[in-house]
């Protein structure tokens, strides 16, 4: 479980090191032939915002992907997905980091299942490296996506602290379930699975017991309790003529 998030860190590292060469000036020829290839990968980005946004339980807004810059003209591709409401600081990373995760499992995919599968015809595994080169451009967060994670763990610093302290004790407990009891996963994201599966148990959990102890609280100890008491007896049925025979 621990490689992983090596990969995914090495991914995001090589990101911003190769999108911000070859999108500069300096990159030369290869600068534009990069920007058509970052612009597939910011369509890519975007959705897997959107995606991600669904699965936390949001919709957003809208979803805007542009080519050109609107103030002078140029080529400039880059989106963007509005929420529709203030989201929590969980809800932000998740969404945030979406696109690093899915374009992650997508790059290995298309770089060892068909670039470099001799079963696919050579131009299938051209246009195969061109795309996973296009996510690999586009795969980090971008700059406002960090902003949007900074300002999210400002508006409820209080909030945000208490998701982080139950995202690690879901992942300590389920690290201590696994290593009882030997069990192993064959795919990690079974283990992302588990741990928000915990999460939302221990939500819910302190949610509960958060409003027992809020009515215990209220209620007034002093003052014996109301009993209303029903009666025990029903009421007869009282025929108004006397049955005589069945």
């Amino acid at each position: 479980m621990i490689e992983e998030p090596l990969v995914f860190l090495g991914i995001l590292i090589i990101s911003l090191i190769v999108s911000r060469f070859l999108l500069s000036d300096n990159a030369g020829l290869f600068k534009s032939i990069t920007i058509r290839l970052f612009f597939i990968g910011v369509i890519f980005h975007e959705f897997c915002h959107y995606f991600m946004s669904l699965v936390v339980g949001h919709v957003p807004d809208r979803i805007e992907i542009k080519w050109h810059n609107e103030k002078d003209g140029s080529r400039n591709p880059r989106g963007l997905v509005k929420p529709g409401k203030p989201l929590s600081f969980l809800q932000t990373f998740l969404i945030s980091f979406a696109p690093l995760y899915l374009s992650t499992w997508l790059i290995f995919y298309l770089w060892f299942g068909v670039v470099f599968n001799p079963q696919f015809l050579p131009i299938i595994r051209v246009f195969a490296g061109f795309i996973s080169f296009s996510l690999l451009l586009t795969a980090a967060p971008s700059s406002g996506d960090f902003r949007m994670i900074s300002r999210a763990f400002r508006d409820d610093s209080t909030h945000s602290w208490y998701q982080i302290f139950l995202v690690i004790l879901s992942t300590i407990i389920l690290w201590l379930i696994l290593a009882t009891f030997q069990i192993y996963f064959l795919l990690d994201v079974f283990y992302y699975l588990a741990i928000a599966g915990l999460y939302l148990l221990l939500k819910f959990s302190f949610i509960g017991i958060h409003k027992t102890l809020d009515i215990l609280h209220s209620r007034d100890y002093k003052k014996p309790p109301k009993v209303r008491m029903k009666p025990f007896t029903r009421k007869h049925y009282k025929p108004k003529k006397p049955h005589t025979e069945w």
